[in-house]
């Protein structure tokens, strides 16, 4: 699309700028042009790229119209720019408002730009629930991997208030699952696969693709530190395990520091180290994934690192590489290390008590029955420390008091004494809900730093055979939801199954602006 004007309406576009409260207009010709390129990488076709020429340098903002406009300025002063737009609607011919601002006034246009339907295996979304006034500032991200006979087609996106769709990455051409989609200090998208790094802006140019190093294949998490690199959750080559005197080979069970500027791996942790590899509590995959670590956390306060490991619990570990705790019931632990010949771990497995400080009968302990008002968390995902210094996580709940008689999923938030060794439980969501709301397999949760709400998400939902996700922003204090969103998930190219590629997902969630 290529548009050219000339300030010959000056009179007309005077009148303009007074309806848009503008506070000039230029006397003399201005000549300038636009060329629209919708879609510019290929692979985000909700995005457009803004060529702008002008005979004086110019500054300017942009303005996606519509019932959630996105809009945003641009600090660059020059007669010749490039101007990023995001946040466009699929299937429609969308209006963005131009304002070039120049010595001696500035021009106001729509530039029109057509857009394409969005792929058929898309969710439904319904917004069952929407407080705007008391709900975190920013739109709804999700980490969406869709079902594709055993592998995943990896598309994150983000939609509006209204339930429509506003972005995406189609990264399908990767031919494998890209996760988890975050964007970093920098404004960088990052995902992984196996053994890539890739690093995308939000036009989805490829920026940077780093190969690391083929000992390690990486999965389920990567975090961000504070100096900008990497902890990553990774397998490694030729590490085994010895259970029952059989020798296996062990997946999921290493953290790597990645130095992002000069792309190399320069530390990593073994949890073997620290675990019993042999307790076999919840694995129901095979031997080898006795932790099927799928999250992480740093804490910068002390420099810790919280693991999530689906089969084990959730565990602490210090940068220097010492047992602090474990937050799991209190069975079937024997030693540590490979070879099960270190020390046991059992000393660092936490004593839940109540609110009151009275510790909790022996079969709570041990996770084969549930307190009313504490439940150890089963196959969870997505720590993370809160500001007062407590542990949230998405508790799955698979197999709770290992049996299938009580499962249901919650986001729930226990305080950890670290010098007594003790947990106790002080909030939660999601229980009551029961297997409306309960997710066997993936799910999030974050702290939204403004309202100090909790995001929840919930993502692989199937009572009655209906498959869905459910994005969940609840206010912490009163535990009322400001917004729900139920994503009605397709799954075209599968057999509906929680098996790898063959149902789709919703890995995570976040809330975050829809900027370039």
């Amino acid at each position: 699309m290529f548009f050219k004007f000339r300030s010959i309406f000056i009179s007309f576009l005077c009148l303009i700028f007074t309806l848009f409260s503008l506070t000039s207009c230029s006397d003399s010709d201005f000549e300038y042009t636009i060329e629209a390129k919708l879609n510019p990488n290929r692979i985000s076709q909700l995005t457009a790229l803004l060529q702008i020429t002008a005979e004086k340098p110019c500054r300017v903002s942009i303005k996606v119209l519509g019932e959630t406009p996105i809009e945003q300025s641009f600090e660059i002063f020059a007669d010749n720019l490039s101007i990023p737009v995001v946040g466009l609607y699929p299937n429609k011919t969308n209006n963005v408002v131009v304002n070039l601002k120049f010595e001696g006034g500035e021009i106001l246009d729509t530039v029109k730009i057509k857009t394409n339907p969005l792929p058929n295996g898309f969710p439904n979304i319904k917004i069952n629930k929407l407080e705007r006034t008391k709900m975190e500032p920013g739109l709804h991200a999700c980490d969406i991997h869709f079902a594709n006979y055993g592998k995943f087609n990896s598309i994150p996106m983000i939609f509006d208030d209204q339930g429509k769709v506003r972005w995406y990455l189609n990264l399908s051409f990767i031919g494998k699952m890209v996760s988890p989609f975050q964007r970093l200090k920098d404004g960088t998208i990052l995902m992984v696969d196996r053994f890539n790094i890739y690093e995308f802006n939000m036009l989805g140019k490829l920026l940077k693709q780093t190969t690391i190093d083929s000992n390690y294949g990486m999965h389920h998490d990567v975090v961000e530190l504070p100096n900008g690199d990497l902890l990553i959750c990774v397998g490694k080559r030729d590490a085994y395990i010895n259970i029952d005197g059989e020798k296996v080979l062990s997946d999921s069970d290493f953290i790597i520091h990645f130095d992002r500027k000069k792309s190399m791996i320069v530390r990593e942790w073994d949890l073997a180290k620290h675990l019993d590899v042999s307790r076999n509590y919840l694995n129901f995959l095979r031997k080898g994934d006795w932790l099927h670590m799928n999250g992480l956390a740093f804490n910068p306060k002390d420099s810790t690192i919280i693991v999530s490991g689906k089969d084990q619990g959730v565990v602490k570990i210090s940068w220097n590489d010492e047992l602090k705790w474990i937050l799991a019931p209190k069975r079937d632990w024997k030693k540590s290390g490979r070879d099960n010949k270190g020390e046991s771990p059992f000393p660092f497995v936490l004593t839940a008590k109540d609110s009151n400080g009275k510790t909790y009968a022996n079969d709570i302990q041990q996770g084969k029955k549930s307190a009313p008002d504490f439940d150890f968390p089963l196959g969870q995902h997505a720590p993370e420390i809160l500001p007062n210094g407590n542990l949230i996580v998405f508790d799955n709940g698979a197999r709770r008091n290992i049996n299938e008689e009580n499962n249901y999923s919650r986001a729930v938030e226990f305080h950890i004494n670290e010098t007594q060794k003790t947990v106790t439980q002080v909030w939660e969501y999601g229980k009551e809900r029961g297997n409306s709301f309960y997710s066997s397999i993936i799910g999030d949760v974050d702290f939204l730093h403004n309202t100090k709400n909790i995001l929840v998400t919930s993502g692989f939902i199937d009572p009655d055979g209906i498959h869905s996700a459910k994005i969940v922003e609840v206010n912490h204090k009163t535990g009322k939801e400001v917004f729900e969103a139920t994503l009605y998930l397709k799954n075209l190219r599968g057999n509906r199954l929680p098996a790898w590629g063959q149902s789709d997902i919703l890995y995570r969630s976040e809330r975050l602006d829809l900027k370039y």
